[in-house]
Parts: C-alpha cells; structure tokens; sequence
C-alpha cells in the first residue's frame, strides 16, 4: 500500500469551505456523528519573560457527548469545558500535551508549544550580529567614509593665503607659490589600538622676503618643502540608544615634516649673501617647527569636527530568503581591543513584508557570550539568521506552495472520505508555521539547527479541511558555502506529530506515523530548494570557505 508521500509536498491553503462552513449560522452536522473540539485560539504562546518557570495555559472544549476529562502536561483536570492551569516552561520550546475525552469514549488532543525566549523587536538591530578582527587592509576597505571627511586638509592653500610667512624685528617673509600632493588618510591598528594616519606628500612653498642690513634692506627668495606626517589614536564614542558608531574620539595629532628641505639665497653681494646664509641657519628648523604647529592645530579642529557624525561601516542590501525579499542594515555597533588584537562588532537587522498571518514579540534570540575570534573569520550571530528567518516569516515566507497531490493512500486510510468525495482525485495540503523560527548554532557536524512550534499541516479536498496536524519539528542543518553566501542543507528530522482534527473518523495514531515519516523530504522543501542565507557583506573579507559551530549554541566561525 502507498503511503502518504504527498505530505512532503507543501500548498498554499484550502481554497472554498472548510470544515463547518454554510450559508447561514446553523452549522451542520458533525459528519463523523459526534462533535469533539478544543479551542486554543486565546492561547498566549509567547513566554515573556524569558526566565518564567510557569506558564498559564487555557481553552474551552465542545462536547457533544459530554466530556469526561481533559488533562493538561498530563494533569486532569475533570470534566471543565473551560480550562485554565499553570504549566511549566523551559527556555525555548515546551510543549504541552492537551487531551480531551468524550463520555463516549472519543479522544481529541489540542497539543500547542510554547516559546521562551527574548524576542528582538522588527527592525532593530543585534549588536554583534558579526565580530571580526581587523588587520590594514580590512581597515583601509571600511573607512572610506572617514578617510573621504578628513582627506581635505589643504595646507599649501592656506600658507598660500597668508600675506606674511614669518616676521621679526629683522626680516620678513611672504609666500610666494604653494603645493601638496593628494592627502592620503588610512586608518591603522597597532597592538589592538585604532590610529589615524593623514599624510600631506610633497609640500612646496617658495617664498620672498626681505631683511633690514645696517646700511640697506637686503632682498632675498627662498624655497622649503616635506612631507607632513599627521598620527592620532581613535576611540569609539557611543551614543545612548543607537545602534550604530556615528562618533569617534582622538588624542591630540602628532605632526612631523619627514624629509625637510631648506634653502635662502640672496642677490645682493658677497657681504649680502652672508646676511642671507645666516637667515637660512635661523629659519630652518624654526619655520619646520612652525608648520608642524599650525598642522596639529588644523588637523585637531577638523577631527573634533569631523569625528563627531560620521559614518565608517554602513551599508544596506536586499537578500532574499525563503521566497521573500528583505531589507538588511549593517553597521559598525562597536570597536573592541581584545589583547593585541582590534575587534569589530557589526549590528544588523533585517525587516521584510508583513503580509502574513501571525504576529509575535519580535524575532526569537538565544543567549551566550561571545568567544574569541581568530584571524581570517567571521564570527557569525546565529540570532541574524534567525531574525532573517522571522522576518520572512512575518511576511508569509513559510507557507510553502505545491502542486495538487493523489488522494489515493488518503482514501485507504479513511474509506470515509471516498463516499464523502467520490469524485475526487487530488487533496491538497497546506503547511504553516504559527510561531516564528528558534535558531541556534550546532555542533559536530550539525551547522545550525531550526526549530518551529505548532507547524500546522491543513489536509484538504475539494476546498473542504479533513485533516489537521500539529507539528513540532526540528531541523539540523549543514551550511555549504556558495558564490559567497551559505546554503542550508537538510541533514536530519526530528518532527512530533498530533492529530488536532479531522473531519471523519481515521486511525489517529497511523495517520501522526504517517506524517511523521514523511516530513523528512517535506524539510527541504519547507526552507526553500536552493534557498541561501546572506552573510554580512564587509569589506576587505573573502568568500566563506567553511562554517565551524562555536561551543554554547549561538555563534558560528565562518572561515574565510
């Protein structure tokens, strides 16, 4: 006999009537001769707290045979058509058996899970949704945005402006043509500390003057040029509240002119040229200290300028996940120094369509501390897959369409349905996760692994619901890297099936096996064939080459 293998096709919904469904209020009558039906529907399944050790559960039950009992996480609780207990809640998915028995003996189970956890509202950001450690030339692809800001430093421009160069009770000089070269900023880290680095290349001044001699006024002309060398060390400063760096302090610059030249000469006389040779020896080491001066003066009003809104790392992009395309936001949350090493922490979030049905807290996230991050790798937040996850899921991202299905080994299951639906050749099924995904990092040779709570699998025909199951499943997933981004791949099930309603009556235990079993080659499919995670674009990083799951269950070390 075949088995249900059509479960492992997924569709969009039952289209027409459901179970129950008439023209006017007057339902009509139970098909299987007996009603026997719990309602859930005021059920809060979101745990908040995260920490409660309990948790209220409540429904109403209808029985048309009278009822004789209904437990509850296996305590009864008699005869109550409206219930209300407390249960206990472990962190992260607990859940709780309801079974309801009728006078005559029928059983009707209304199992749903609850999830604790600490919910990350839509759109804001995890702070350390990535953490790598930056070397130069991971540096030098992230601070365009700094180095664009302070590269306008134009020191020969304003030596150019000046109508003295230098003055005193002597002799005087003016500037006569200025140069640089192109400014060249990069920011540099050493032994984990973050320095500036602004170089002037090449800067010329040529420049006339004159000195009072005892008998006459002796001209003279003149020349000076180096290149000036500008270092100060950086410190992050947060803002209350925001997610993103936006500010940096600095230390007072530290200014030296590399490869100084200095030269005076006159047109005067022998007697003239010795005046002039001994303004040169003067000058020299005066004018380079003077020039360092106004540079380190310059530089620290444009920095506190400058350094007090800027962005260094910010950058948005559109992946697509399980049919959906969101919004990622990237951004510098924070710069740490880790021994030796500099440490980026980078923040995401990631938002998408509300068009689904369901509604939660915000998107599941796992606690754990960070580890320590080696060289060439990501360190990868388990929770940024998971909130791209719940934003695709608050955007109908898991329910999965399909093609119609054979209803053959369904008839054999429940002959009732041929006499109900004797025309009949397809069913159709519906797949639909009411709670939003809980990720974690694996371990072994499990990457990642994705749960989901009271994953309801709809059995329909001819619009008309026959079968309702609850799900809870667990996915253990291997990341493949591919053109740059990582591919999940299903590589183990674990699912616990109940029956939670059905139009006639079925073997309940057979048809939960069924399922199942089935609901290994329906996984794939339920994430999307072919679907890819995007990882955070930084630049200056490689393509991942392999994904190692940390130890404690939420980060992962992408290896680069």
């Amino acid at each position: 006999m075949r088995t249900l293998a059509w479960l492992a096709v997924l569709a969009i919904g039952c289209s027409g009537k459901q179970s129950g469904d008439d023209s006017d209020d007057t339902p009509p009558p139970d098909p299987k001769g007996y009603t026997l039906a719990i309602d859930m529907s005021q059920l809060d399944r979101f745990v908040v707290p995260e920490t409660a050790a309990t948790w209220t559960v409540a429904g109403e039950i209808e029985a048309s045979e009278g009822l004789a009992d209904v437990t509850v996480a296996g305590a009864s609780l008699g005869a109550a058509d409206a219930f209300t207990t407390s249960v206990a809640v472990m962190p992260g998915l607990t859940r709780v058996p309801i079974v309801a028995t009728d006078a005559a003996g029928h059983v009707r189970k209304g199992d749903r899970t609850l999830l604790a956890t600490r919910f990350l509202p839509a759109g804001e950001h995890d702070p350390i949704a990535a953490s790598l450690v930056l070397d130069n030339a991971t540096l030098a692809a992230m601070s365009g945005g700094l180095t664009g800001q302070t590269g306008t430093i134009d020191v020969a421009g304003e030596i150019l402006s000046r109508d003295v160069l230098s003055q005193d009770d002597r002799c005087v000089t003016w500037p006569v043509s200025a140069s640089q070269d192109q400014v060249t900023v990069a920011l540099v880290q050493d032994s984990g500390e973050l320095w500036l680095h602004v170089q002037i290349p090449n800067l010329y001044v040529s420049f006339a003057g004159e000195c009072q001699g005892l008998l006459s006024t002796i001209p003279l002309a003149g020349e000076m040029s180096g290149t000036v060398d500008v270092w100060s060390q950086l410190s992050p400063k947060a803002h209350p509240g925001a997610a993103c760096l936006t500010a940096f302090g600095h230390t007072t610059p530290e200014v030296a002119v590399l490869g100084w030249q200095f030269d005076v000469w006159g047109t005067g006389g022998p007697l003239q040229a010795w005046i002039v040779s001994l303004f040169r020896d003067q000058k020299s080491q005066e004018a380079r200290a003077q020039i360092a001066s106004e540079v380190e003066t310059r530089a620290d009003t444009l920095l506190a300028d400058k350094l007090s809104n800027i962005s260094v790392f910010d950058t948005m992009s559109e992946p697509e996940l399980l049919g959906r395309t969101l919004t990622m936001h990237l951004c510098l949350a924070d710069l740490q120094k880790a021994g030796t090493k500099l440490v980026a922490r980078v923040a995401a979030s990631a938002t998408g369509g509300e068009s689904g049905a369901h509604t939660a807290p915000g998107a599941p996230q796992i606690g754990g501390a960070a580890p320590a991050i080696p060289a060439h790798e990501l360190l990868l937040d388990a929770n940024l897959v998971g909130e791209l996850l719940y934003a695709a899921w608050r955007d109908g991202g898991l329910v999965r369409p399909g093609p119609d299905v054979d209803i053959g080994a369904l008839q054999a299951l429940i002959p009732g349905l041929y006499e109900r639906h004797p025309n009949a050749t397809t069913a159709q099924v519906t797949i639909d996760a009411e709670l939003p995904p809980l990720v974690r990092a694996g371990s072994g040779t499990t990457d990642l692994t994705v749960e989901l709570g009271d994953l309801m699998v709809d059995v329909c025909v001819e619009g008309e619901r026959v079968l309702r199951f609850g799900v809870l499943l667990q996915l253990a997933l291997s990341l493949e890297p591919v053109d740059g981004k990582l591919v999940p791949k299903v590589q183990d099930v674990t699912a616990s099936v109940v029956l939670l309603d059905e139009l006639l009556d079925g073997p309940d235990e057979a048809l939960e096996q069924a399922v199942q079993l089935q609901l290994g080659s329906a996984a794939a499919s339920l994430l999307g064939d072919g679907a890819a995670i995007a990882l955070p674009s930084v630049p200056g990083l490689g393509p991942p080459r392999d994904v190692v799951p940390a130890t404690g269950g939420r980060f992962l070390h992408v290896q680069l």
